[in-house]
């Protein structure tokens, strides 16, 4: 007679790039039938806004629909929260009614989403990518991961450097800013834009630069196929992390699996060991361009030993 499966139930954003689909791969891998939940419904635009001003009517809704389609007459033996931009200490208690364990996971900043912070206390573990909010809360830190194992033998370098980022805040100034000192021949730039409000915003910020860039943005996102083609491929990529965050994005991880070298404004990537002076360059906008290009020319060429950091490793963590 086969053991029944662990239960867990996945509570993320659901339309977040793979997320879902990794981290719910990586929980079946530890032996969970995992069911997936949005972190905030209703699971359309309407709903979207309501959580994004943190309307208390997004939280009554998301209850609401939890209590009919995940928790009643249920038992869960783990329940994982991510972000978590809907959910209440209220729907935190109902989860931990009908479950052996609630963890949470925050892979945003406090200063930017706020959600953690409303039901944290109330999980029985909670961990967080951003340094300065592990400070300043006590969480435990829990870096990102990369699904990308390393390639092996990796394939023949085919860019100087690579820029393939979903275009917000400064990230086209950054690119522009770099890529004047370092030249833009031999380079990969691809900067996909999420929809038209965000295309006119950002053309709103840097008219002269959208319109200088605009062969290499695009309304549709790379394949990961392609994405893991030209990052392999790259000698150096570009990471620009939102201002308001301190934590080493995913392309960190990304970079660090296939053994490709960063040049990133995030000078908080110094509290992680998996980065320094052999595999990163923290340079930010507006720093000295000569500086750029000496650090550039000192590394260029050396590959770092690739080593990745797994969807399970991160998942061990965070259930703690």
């Amino acid at each position: 007679m086969s053991k029944k499966k662990k239960t867990c139930l996945l509570v993320m954003p659901l339309s977040f790039y793979s997320f879902a689909r990794i981290i719910g791969g990586g929980l079946e891998a530890m032996g969970y039938e995992v069911t997936r939940a949005n972190d905030e419904y209703p699971e359309h635009p309407i709903g979207r806004v309501l959580a994004k001003f943190d309307l208390p009517i997004s939280r009554w809704w998301t209850r609401r629909v939890f209590a009919r389609r995940f928790l009643a007459g249920e038992h869960w033996d783990l329940i994982v929260i991510i972000k978590g931009r809907g959910i209440g200490p209220e729907l935190v208690a109902d989860m931990k009614a009908r479950a052996d364990r609630v963890v949470g996971y925050h892979f945003d900043a406090l200063s930017y989403d706020r959600a953690t912070e409303r039901w944290g206390a109330a999980v029985d573990r909670v961990t967080t990518f951003d340094y300065r909010d592990a400070r300043t809360k006590g969480w435990p830190v829990v870096e990102l991961f990369s699904s990308q194992t390393p390639i092996t033998p990796p394939p023949p370098t085919r860019y100087r450097i690579s820029a393939i980022q979903r275009n917000h805040s400064n990230r086209l100034a950054y690119l522009d800013h770099v890529l004047n000192a370092l030249g833009t021949e031999d380079s990969f730039v691809f900067l996909y834009e999420k929809g038209v409000i965000s295309l006119t915003m950002n053309a709103l910020r840097s008219p002269l630069l959208y319109w200088k860039w605009r062969k290499s943005i695009s309304f549709k996102p790379l394949s990961y196929d392609q994405y893991v083609d030209a990052l392999a491929a790259s000698d150096f990529t570009l990471d620009y992390a939102h201002p308001l965050q301190t934590g080493a994005t995913m392309r960190c991880f990304e970079a660090l699996a296939m053994g490709v070298k960063l040049i990133t404004n995030n000078s908080h990537v110094a509290e992680s060991g998996h980065f320094g002076p052999h595999n990163t360059i923290v340079h930010a906008l507006g720093d000295d361009l000569a500086a750029l290009r000496a650090d550039v020319e000192n590394l260029r060429g050396q590959r770092p030993a690739p080593v990745q950091r797994s969807p399970g490793q991160f998942l061990l963590e965070v259930i703690g």
